[in-house]
């Protein structure tokens, strides 16, 4: 059996005093002092070469002391009812404003103002009444003038500006113009209304025209760019042709739409 030193019985008694004395440090002091030693137990089979009261891994003996003077550290919390609270002042965060609310932008009225270059209206007459239209066909239209670039033919020749039904070209977006159209889908002298062009009578063919293809005449090439260029567009049939177109046709037809603005459904078996 392990015999009690009187430096031991010392020792326990200073511990004692310093736990019921609440002098915590006096306590950490005394076991510093404390010498390394051995034991051995052959019944326990413990055995330290070291104080086990200080080492660190041992920390666990001094918190009671050590905390003493922090009551703090041992207050009960109630963990679920914390996580409540803060979860409510989040969310009555999240509710609140952060910035003024921002007034609605004050818009002016859209005004609408004629862009430079872009067409605003190139045709004057009115597209034909419903009960005049034949047939609306879908056809590629593509601007065409009487010049070399376009036929071959200069102003010295002396068929240039002359259509192959006989007829000068004309282009008149308030009255009436002249087109080239293959003879199948619109024969000679057919009337037709185009929109963004206007009244038109097929008076000339070509070539190149075959199908659901129309050259419509423009006086320049300037024009032909400017106002037409090359597009897919739906035509209106008013009057099928019978294979003729004169001047005399192109006349009254001009005249006619000049006056009203479209084509009277009266003049139209007179000029066919």
């Amino acid at each position: 059996m392990m015999k009690v030193k009187t430096w031991q019985r010392i020792l326990l008694c200073v511990l004692l005093f310093g736990l019921f004395a609440d002098t915590p440090n006096l306590y950490a002091a005394a076991f510093s002092m404390m010498p390394s030693f051995t034991v051995n137990d052959s019944k326990s089979n413990f055995k330290s070469d070291s104080n086990p009261m200080i080492a660190e891994k041992n920390d666990y003996y001094l918190k009671p002391l050590k905390y003493a003077s922090k009551p703090e550290m041992f207050k009960i919390v109630d963990i679920n009812k914390e996580k409540a609270e803060r979860l409510a002042m989040k969310s009555k965060k999240d509710f609140l404003p952060q910035y003024p609310m921002a007034l609605p932008a004050l818009v002016k009225p859209e005004t609408k103002v004629n862009q430079p270059g872009k067409k605003q209206g190139t045709v004057a007459v009115t597209a034909p009444r419903q009960n005049q239209i034949i047939h609306t066909v879908k056809v590629m239209a593509t601007g065409y003038t009487a010049g070399y670039e376009s036929t071959g033919k200069r102003p010295s020749h002396p068929q240039y500006g002359i259509t192959y039904s006989g007829v000068k070209v004309r282009r008149d977006k308030n009255t009436i113009s002249t087109i080239a159209a293959d003879p199948r889908v619109f024969p000679m002298g057919t009337i037709l209304y185009i929109p963004d062009y206007g009244y038109a009578v097929v008076a000339d063919v070509g070539s190149a025209i075959k199908g659901r293809k129309i050259d419509l005449y423009f006086a320049t090439t300037k024009q032909v760019y400017k106002e037409w260029g090359k597009k897919e567009v739906e035509v209106q049939v008013i009057r099928r042709g019978n294979g003729k177109c004169s001047e005399k046709m192109l006349d009254t037809l001009g005249k006619a739409i000049q006056t009203y603005k479209s084509v009277p459904a009266s003049l139209l078996e007179e000029v066919i």
